[in-house]
């Protein structure tokens, strides 16, 4: 499983990738990053969801709206990686559930600009 913080201009954002994962592993890796984000106590945190190369199936949407809710008290800003046709209209779905919403963008460098820039 990929959640680590990695550093962009001197700026930490949590990285959560799940190419490569099982659907079980998708899932915990959702509950993984949430207990990371709510360990920090901060509600200031920059997160990057890569959801490139994944395939996202409706059990893995349910659990992202509900644990959106949680992590959105912890989020200052969300960017997403990997939205593209169906995906658009997921995305929009998991966004108003949760409260929380991501912003999609096409390649890892505008998401991370787009996150550090205040």
């Amino acid at each position: 499983m990929s959640v680590e913080w990695i550093d962009h201009k001197g700026k930490k954002i949590l990285y959560i990738k799940y190419a490569g994962l099982t659907s079980e592993e998708k899932l915990d890796q959702i509950d993984k990053a949430v207990e990371i984000l709510s360990s920090t106590k901060s509600n200031s945190n920059l997160t990057l969801t890569d959801i490139r190369e994944t395939f996202i199936d409706q059990e893995f949407m349910d659990k992202s709206k509900i644990r959106g809710k949680v992590s959105k008290e912890f989020t200052k800003k969300a960017a997403i990686l990997g939205v593209d046709g169906l995906r658009k209209i997921m995305l929009k779905t998991v966004n108003a559930f949760s409260g929380n919403p991501r912003e999609p963008f096409n390649t890892m460098e505008e998401a991370k600009e787009w996150l550090i820039k205040d």
